[in-house]
């Protein structure tokens, strides 16, 4: 997400909220996940989270890492994102809102569009086709700016060898 230090603080202090309105509270574990998240560049994969707080000398188990994403995701401060098997922050983090999520399978960066609009317009139109949304996301793969620029760039040395 690469936030500074006072937005990290913010963000932090906004899911310590979130939280409290929950019933519950920002555990030391939940804390370390979730500042993980905001300070990784992209989204990351629960494994690689474990391993990095493992790092710190904590035993910690999958299954804490996985239950702690999904509170975090049941407030609505962080998306899976099926396509990578990953997770990422909410950029509209503490609103419950249905996301669409562009996915770059190159260099898996992520961004989320939050158009009401365009969600609705996308589930219309499948359930105009007898399809059905299993979950509250909208992934479309694509190729972001950078990795399309470096393909059209790889495409043309092709054709001139």
């Amino acid at each position: 997400m690469n936030l500074n230090k006072r937005q990290v603080d913010k963000f932090m202090a906004e899911a310590e909220k979130l939280c409290q309105l929950e019933g519950t509270q920002l555990t030391e574990l939940r804390r370390m996940i979730l500042e993980r998240l905001i300070k990784a560049p992209g989204p990351v994969k629960a494994y690689d989270l474990i391993d990095s707080l493992r790092v710190k000398g904590r035993r910690i188990t999958p299954s804490s890492v996985y239950r702690s994403l999904e509170f975090f995701i049941q407030i609505g401060l962080v998306h899976r994102v099926n396509a990578l098997n990953a997770f990422v922050v909410c950029n509209d983090h503490g609103s419950h809102h249905n996301p669409v999520i562009l996915v770059c399978p190159d260099c898996q960066a992520t961004t989320e569009i939050n158009d009401e609009g365009l969600y609705t317009s996308i589930f219309n139109h499948m359930g105009a086709q007898a399809f059905f949304g299993k979950d509250g996301s909208v992934e479309i793969r694509g190729l972001c700016k950078k990795c399309a620029k470096a393909e059209t760039k790889s495409n043309a040395k092709a054709k001139t060898s």
